[in-house]
Parts: structure tokens; sequence; C-alpha cells
């Protein structure tokens, strides 16, 4: 019995010595956008079953997969599989890279789990290019040799000012007359209303562009947070957004839900390519206008009178 356990014991000790699952990433801090690459590689004998991670276009909802590698490193009596994964994000923050799983003889190996740190992109606008120096002129022009020279041009051009200042005039008035007594919200409620009839009129939904109609709508919604409760709304991702403004008492369990589905399905759209029927990105847009409605306050409006 004691040497069956042994033999037992040193079979296992050996499967899982020679078995082995590693894992390394490139980076743990990009910019926005920057390629990482997550390598797993996988020794294992020629005899085994080695099942890969099965992945599809992303590792979660904010890390798009960009390119995936598979190399085969084949030995006498082993084989080392290399899987590099090559992904990115793009929303600023920290994110998990999820462990992923993999299979050797119907046995899991998780690999490890990283958290990625995403920057936003850094433009410097100190950093001016530099040009020749000019050659010193010894006669410069006087303006009466400029106008001898140009005055055709000028005279053209004073034309066509003339004919932009009148045009521009008659618009002004037309539209003033048009508008004479309507009035113009300056709520943050109404712009944000104003912006949502606009995204309803585009064609991005009969085009299939989901990421981009979501885009727009959750942007139109955190703006009009950020307007109405004085808070960096489009700062936060969804989550701390909705727990944060729980935490301060500003909506109800019932708008919390509501706000909760429309974000839901707005990552789905934009980290999952995912693509909502018309129906459903129309009534994900009622929960946007209502939601508007039922937090909204009074301000002033400003009117126009002839």
């Amino acid at each position: 019995m004691k040497r069956s356990l042994s033999i037992l014991f040193i079979l296992i000790f050996s499967f899982l010595a020679f078995s082995q699952v590693k894992s390394t990433i490139s980076t743990l801090r990009i910019r926005y956008g920057e390629p990482v690459v997550l390598r797993l590689e996988v020794e294992a004998k020629k005899s085994d079953k080695v099942v890969l991670p099965a992945l599809k276009d992303t590792l979660s909802f904010h890390l798009e997969i960009l390119n995936r590698k598979i190399d085969t490193l084949k030995r006498s009596n082993s084989n080392t599989y290399i899987d590099s994964i090559s992904f990115s994000g793009y929303d600023e923050g920290n994110f998990t890279v999820p462990p992923l799983n993999v299979q050797i003889n119907s046995q899991n190996f998780a690999t490890s789990k990283y958290r990625l740190t995403i920057d936003s992109m850094i433009v410097d606008t100190l950093k001016q290019p530099l040009y020749d120096i000019k050659p010193i002129i010894s006669e410069p022009k006087t303006w009466l040799d400029f106008f001898k020279q140009y005055w055709v041009h000028l005279l053209v051009a004073l034309v066509i000012l003339l004919v932009i200042i009148a045009l521009s005039i008659l618009y002004y008035l037309e539209r003033k007359k048009k508008k004479s007594g309507k009035i113009i919200s300056t709520n943050p409620d109404g712009v944000a209303l104003k912006k949502i009839s606009k995204l309803e009129k585009t064609s991005y939904l009969e085009k299939g562009l989901s990421k981009k109609y979501y885009t727009e709508l959750v942007s139109i919604l955190k703006e009009y947070m950020e307007n109405r409760w004085k808070f960096p709304a489009t700062k936060l991702f969804s989550d701390d957004l909705t727990d944060y403004m729980n935490e301060h008492g500003w909506i109800n369990d019932k708008e919390i839900s509501k706000l909760q589905t429309l974000f839901h399905a707005a990552d789905l759209a934009k980290f999952a390519k995912s693509r909502p029927s018309v129906e459903d990105s129309k009534m994900h847009t009622q929960l946007a206008k209502n939601f508007i409605n039922e937090t909204k306050k009074e301000f002033y409006n400003l009117r126009e009178y002839d």
C-alpha cells in the first residue's frame, strides 16, 4: 500500500513538474491605444492534450485584442506552446488583465492576473518646429508699392467682403424674424435633449454604427449629469458613476436600474462589438430621455423678442 502511494505521488509530482504554464506581460503601463503583449508559455509532453484559451475579440470590456500568434517548439520528448496575445485599451484608468485558462489533460491551469494602467495621450504644445532664418531685406517695399502692384486684388477682395457682409446681415434679419418670441433653453436638460434629438436623426443605427451611436449617447448623458449636479461625471466609469450618485442621494434605485441597463448596453456596443437592434437602441435612447426629464430642475430661460 505504501509503495503504491509512493509511486502515485512520484507520478503526480513528475506531471506537475513537467507540465508548466507561465505567463508574462510586456508592460503594465501604456498610453491610450498602445499595444501590450501577453505571452503564455506552456510546456507539456508530446502525449499530453493541451487546450489554449478560447478568445474572441476582447480580454474584457475595456481591453481589445489586436493580434494573436501561436507558435509550437517541438523537442524529442516535449512540446512548448507559445501564445502571444497583443491587445490594447482605449479608455483611461486602471484595468485588470484577467487570468486565462489553459487545460492539460483535463486539468486546468490559470495564468497570472495583471493590473494595467492606461494613461491619456499627452500632447506637448511647448515644442514647436524650428524654421530657417529668413534673409534680411535691404530695401523693404512701402504700402504704396504694394498698392500699385496689388490694387486689382485688393479691389476684388473688398467687393467680396462687402457681399459677405450684406448676405450675413440678411441672414441674421431673416433668422431673427423666424425666431421672434421663441424660448432659448439654457437648461442642462434642454441642451441634452436637443443633442439626443439630433443624434436620433443620424443614420448610425441603420448603418450598423452601434458603437458610435452609444458612445455619443452616453457622452451626452454624462455631460448632462456633470452640468446638473456639478461633479466630474465625464471622468468616471459607468459603475463608479452610479455608485457616486447613489451615495449622494441624487437618484433612487429605479433610476439607478435604468442607468445600469443603458450603460451595460453601451459597454457591450463599445467594447464587445455588440450590435443591438434598432428597437432596443430606441428603447435605450428613451431611457436616457426619461432620466433627464425625471431628474431635471428649473432654470431661467432667455427669450428673444422682435
